[in-house]
């Protein structure tokens, strides 16, 4: 806010001096930049890098990935443009009561082992107030041996239906890959992502770097348009002003 105090000051101090083509130019460019700035993001990135010990379901651990807002050995952040730090206003539901704590996963680190006992697992990603959920990426792994690997995944929201989907495959000899949906829900609107085993040994894969965002809605371009043109008025007036006066 100090950083904006004094081009504020400036504006309103120079407006009698500026011409009125001037004040035209001087709102349509902010207009338009303002414009640009429609939504503004913010990033957690959750690496299940503080797991001590194997086999603890995660739906047991209190509140973890909800409203992250700081780092930790669990999570990395990101500032957002408009100073939102990590992910405050969404929280997670860890889904199938098959979702554990795993370390040094086949050599590559921990990892969020995902039991396909049932067949189906599942992550829900609930925003609070008018924040929108934005599922950016994460990464599948499968432990070697488990045979060849098959899973079906879905982001789905109950406003905005199926926003992507997808088949994942890896070989006996295991590793990992990313995937990136960069999909969005609607504002207030929860979002589920669904995996369900197809082929390979249950307890063989895991979930790592999940990667989200939470957006936040700021005035709407027409609304920014309003305040310029409120601006050139302002301005105006006060160069009538300035020549009855003279």
């Amino acid at each position: 806010m100090k950083s904006k105090k004094p081009e504020r000051r400036g504006t309103t101090s120079n407006a009698g001096r500026l011409s009125h083509k001037d004040l035209v130019k001087w709102a349509v460019c902010g207009t338009v930049g303002l414009g640009l700035a429609h939504h503004a993001t913010a990033e957690t990135r959750i690496t299940f890098g503080g797991f001590t010990s194997d086999n603890t379901r995660l739906d047991t651990i209190l509140n973890y990935g909800d409203n992250i807002s700081s780092g930790s050995p669990d999570y990395t952040v990101s500032v957002g443009v408009a100073g939102i730090t990590g992910t405050p206003d969404i929280s997670l539901d860890w889904l199938g009561n098959q979702w554990d704590t795993y370390t040094f996963w086949d050599g590559r680190g921990n990892v969020a082992q995902s039991d396909f006992n049932g067949g189906n697992l599942s992550i829900f990603f609930a925003p609070a107030g008018a924040a929108a959920v934005r599922l950016v990426s994460y990464e599948l792994d499968e432990w070697a041996g488990g045979g060849a690997g098959s899973i079906d995944w879905s982001i789905s929201g109950p406003l905005s239906g199926t926003l992507a989907s997808g088949n994942w495959t890896m070989t006996d000899a295991g590793g990992r890959s990313t995937i990136s949906p960069k999909v969005s829900g609607l504002p207030g609107e929860g979002l589920t992502l669904n995996f369900t085993l197809i082929t390979g040994l249950p307890s063989y894969f895991a979930l790592d770097n999940l990667t989200f965002d939470q957006i936040g809605v700021i005035p709407e371009p027409s609304s920014l348009a309003l305040g310029a043109l409120g601006a050139i008025t302002l301005g105006a007036a006060a160069m009538r002003r300035r020549r009855r006066r003279a």
